[in-house]
């Protein structure tokens, strides 16, 4: 879809808004807006222009009688639209970002960061993640692309904290928990109070689940799944450096490594079947493979980039 289409899509929707949109058409909108960074960023600085002109207008004299203000309205969303059209290019994208207050953290292999957001929320990225977040004191929202990201949320009932990852939209009641996000797998870790998770693209058909504390909800297309996860503590041991195993299959273990390191291990044959347990440095992988080596017996082919593990 062209910029421009984008735009005079964003335009009918705040027209929409305007005269009252149904609980059908407010999902609608929600997916919409879910489906890519630029639906959100239109949406958000056509809505900011239009809020700003209001304020002009009533600076500049009494505002026209309400039924030939609505009309006015969607006319003037249109034209403003057709404007911002013309300013597509590099500049304009960057304005359209500023404009709508949307802030990008991005991670390398091996990197992690912590953000305090504008509500007083904190975030933490792990290894090779990217995330937007557009937080005000109206909005909370954070659309997750790729990697993982742990939240400790500031509870507003009357705003809540909303994290987008594919087709999923979690929403805070109250709690700190993770996202996980590669493509289309979603995975929700509650450490403390409830999350809420919907499908975007079927509301219709499918119920929204609610985790609570010491809960994971695993999914991935249409499906859903909510389990018991008493461990949680080791799968978010990544905040502090660490990645604790308990009875692993040693090739799930090099595959966690693997997402914090350059150089990959390679687990081969019968030898990715072996449990394992203990808690590594996550960017030790040579600590990790000698020790493979000395406890199990293990042969370690260390090729430079690729780490062959094999019995």
């Amino acid at each position: 879809m062209s910029a421009e289409e984008t735009e005079q899509l964003a335009a009918q929707w705040l027209a929409r808004e305007d005269r009252g949109l149904s609980a059908e058409e407010a999902l609608a909108l929600e997916a919409w807006l879910a489906q890519a960074t630029l639906n959100r960023v239109a949406w958000l600085r056509l809505k900011a222009g239009w809020t700003r002109a209001e304020r002009l207008a009533a600076l500049r004299g009494a505002a026209p009688a309400p039924e030939v203000r609505k009309g006015l309205r969607s006319r003037l969303l249109l034209a403003i639209a057709a404007c911002l059209a013309l300013m597509v290019g590099g500049g304009a994208l960057l304005a359209w970002k500023l404009a709508a207050k949307e802030q990008v953290f991005a991670t390398g292999v091996g990197g992690m960061q912590a953000v305090r957001l504008a509500d007083g929320s904190r975030m933490e990225l792990n290894t090779n993640t990217r995330v937007h977040a557009d937080v005000t004191a109206a909005r909370r929202t954070v659309t997750l692309e790729s990697g993982e990201a742990y939240f400790d949320v500031v509870h507003d009932a009357r705003h809540p904290f909303t994290v987008y990852a594919g087709n999923r939209r979690i929403t805070d009641l109250g709690t700190k928990f993770s996202v996980y996000r590669n493509a289309d797998d979603v995975r929700v870790l509650v450490r403390e109070g409830r999350v809420r998770v919907d499908i975007l693209d079927k509301p219709e058909v499918d119920a929204p689940v609610v985790a609570e504390a010491g809960h994971a909800v695993i999914a991935k297309g249409g499906e859903t799944l909510v389990m018991a996860k008493p461990d949680i503590a080791n799968d978010l041991s990544w905040r502090s450096g660490m990645l604790v195993f308990s009875q692993q299959p040693l090739g799930e273990a090099a595959e966690q490594f693997n997402r914090y390191n350059s150089r990959k291990i390679v687990v081969e044959g019968e030898a990715r079947k072996i449990r394992i347990g203990g808690s590594f440095k996550a960017d030790n992988v040579d600590v990790f493979v000698l020790l493979l080596h000395q406890g199990f017996g293990l042969s370690v082919n260390d090729q430079g980039k690729r780490i062959t593990v094999s019995r």
